[in-house]
């Protein structure tokens, strides 16, 4: 139970603080600290991310983190894009080299920190571009499809960079999408894997609690520019932590591949 209490608790803070599902954090710690294999830990933090995610988003709303400003429609936009890119990105997966697209991507996440890190300005626009709103959706809807890798992390910086939002905003955005992406693959998971469902529960009501300080603390104490600093950082980690995993890969069973899929919710 102590294991699931810091697995739950570590996760749901940097999804509050970061705004991250959370599933690419809780993978790790699963796998390091519990004896359960890939595949379930998978399964396991599908289910965590959809109780991360909510509690981080509520935190994010009770905070006003977009200043008054509407964004139902980008959210929706996004939401919608990123289905179909979902599937989009899962069903390419068996047709390319999906080692050295993380190769590609994880050298491009690393430019994306670069900048995020030492950007001064942002400029913030706001437009009700629904092409726009779709792309960003899209593009990390394929990304988690194709590459396994957590949303947030493409599309907080797809936010920013081409939605002009500040850091804060992208990242409360970015929560709200994530929950029914989460939610439709932990009811996929937990539909082939009921045991998943116990542990799923205690991981994710503990990464709430953690979820609401994370949040309490990007908009109470932690600078805005301190918080996109600490995002570049995170993000530069997940870049080079793809990047040499893709170097040490082997080839795995078609078995473990099915498993292996859609890893990361975030």
């Amino acid at each position: 139970m102590i294991k699931y209490f810091l697995i739950g608790s570590i996760g749901g803070l940097l999804s509050g603080i970061l705004g991250i599902g959370g599933g690419v954090v809780f993978v790790p710690l699963l796998t390091y600290l519990t004896k359960t294999d890939f595949k379930t830990n998978t399964g396991v933090s599908s289910l965590a991310v959809v109780f991360v995610a909510t509690g981080s988003s509520i935190t994010y709303i009770f905070n006003d983190f977009s200043s008054g400003t509407n964004l139902v429609f980008e959210i929706l936009i996004i939401i919608i894009g990123g289905i179909i890119g979902g599937y989009f990105g899962s069903k390419l997966t068996a047709k390319l080299n999906t080692q050295l697209l993380k190769k590609l991507f994880s050298i491009l996440l690393i430019a994306s920190a670069y900048r995020i890190i030492f950007s001064t300005t942002v400029t913030a626009t706001y437009e009700d571009n629904i092409i726009l709103y779709f792309c960003i959706g899209f593009v990390s809807g394929v990304g988690s499809g194709l590459l396994g890798i957590g949303g947030g992390i493409i599309r907080i910086p797809m936010l920013i960079f081409f939605g002009g939002f500040e850091q804060i905003i992208a990242q409360g955005i970015s929560l709200l999408t994530t929950i029914p992406t989460a939610l439709t693959a932990a009811a996929t998971k937990i539909r082939k894997e009921n045991n998943l469902l116990k542990i799923g529960l205690i991981v994710g009501i503990f990464g709430v609690l953690g979820s609401v300080i994370g949040g309490s603390l990007a908009f109470s104490i932690i600078p805005r520019d301190t918080l996109s600093i600490s995002f570049g950082i995170f993000l530069t980690l997940v870049s080079v932590n793809m990047f040499i995993s893709c170097l040490l890969y082997t080839s795995p069973s078609p078995r473990d591949q099915r498993g292996s899929r859609m890893a990361c919710c975030a």
